[in-house]
C-alpha cells in the first residue's frame, strides 16, 4: 500500500515515471484479469488494448482516488469491467450456430433456417442472466465451473439456469413442431 500511495501522489502531479512504475508493477496482473474475463474470446490485441485503457484511466482519474486506494484492486475492477463490456459486444457479432438445434433428422434449408430463428428468439427471450449463462455454455463452450467462477455464482445455480433454459427452448420448439 505504501508503494501505491507514492505512485498515486506522483500520478496526481502528472509524473509519467509514476505511470511507468504502475505499469511495471501491475501490467501482468491487469492482463491476467482481462484474459480470465474474456475467456475463449481473448486475443492478444484485446488484452493489450484493454490493459492500455486501464492504465490511461488510472492516469486520468488519479486525482479522484483516495489516498488509501489499492491501485491493484482499482485497476482490476477497471480492467474487468472493460473486458466484460468487450465480451458482451463480441457475443452478438456471430449468429447462433445451427449445431445448437438438437435435430439430427435431415431437413430442408428453409426448415433449418426457421429452427435457427426460433432458437435465436427463444434464447433472446430469456432473462439477461439466463441468456448469458446459456450462451456461455452452449455457444462459447465454457464449463459450468468457469461460468460460475466468472459470474460469481455457485455451480448448482448455473446448472439450474441451464436446465430452465433447455426446458424453455424445448417447449418453444415443441410448440412450433420443430422437435418430435
Amino acid at each position: 500500500m505504501r508503494w501505491d500511495y507514492e505512485i498515486l501522489v506522483r500520478l496526481r502531479d502528472k509524473d509519467q515515471a509514476a505511470l511507468e512504475m504502475a505499469i511495471h508493477r501491475y501490467a501482468g496482473y491487469v492482463a491476467a484479469v482481462i484474459k480470465k474475463t474474456l475467456g475463449a474470446a481473448s486475443t492478444p490485441q484485446d488484452v493489450e488494448e484493454l490493459s492500455s485503457d486501464a492504465f490511461v484511466a488510472l492516469w486520468q482519474n488519479a486525482e479522484k482516488l483516495r489516498d488509501n486506494s489499492d491501485l491493484k484492486y482499482w485497476l482490476a475492477v477497471v480492467a474487468r469491467n472493460a473486458a466484460l463490456k468487450r465480451r458482451r459486444s463480441l457475443r452478438f457479432e456471430e449468429p447462433l450456430e445451427e449445431n445448437l438445434i438438437f435435430d439430427s433428422s435431415p431437413a430442408s434449408r428453409a426448415e433449418k433456417e426457421e429452427q435457427s430463428r426460433l432458437v435465436r428468439e427463444a434464447v433472446n427471450s430469456m432473462e439477461k442472466v439466463d441468456r448469458e449463462i446459456f450462451l456461455r455454455h452452449y455457444f462459447w463452450r465454457q464449463t459450468v465451473g468457469q461460468i460460475a467462477s466468472d459470474m460469481a455464482k455457485n455451480q448448482s445455480a448455473v446448472k439450474s439456469r441451464l436446465s430452465r433454459g433447455r426446458e424453455k427452448l424445448r417447449k418453444i420448439l415443441l410448440k412450433e413442431d420443430c422437435l418430435l
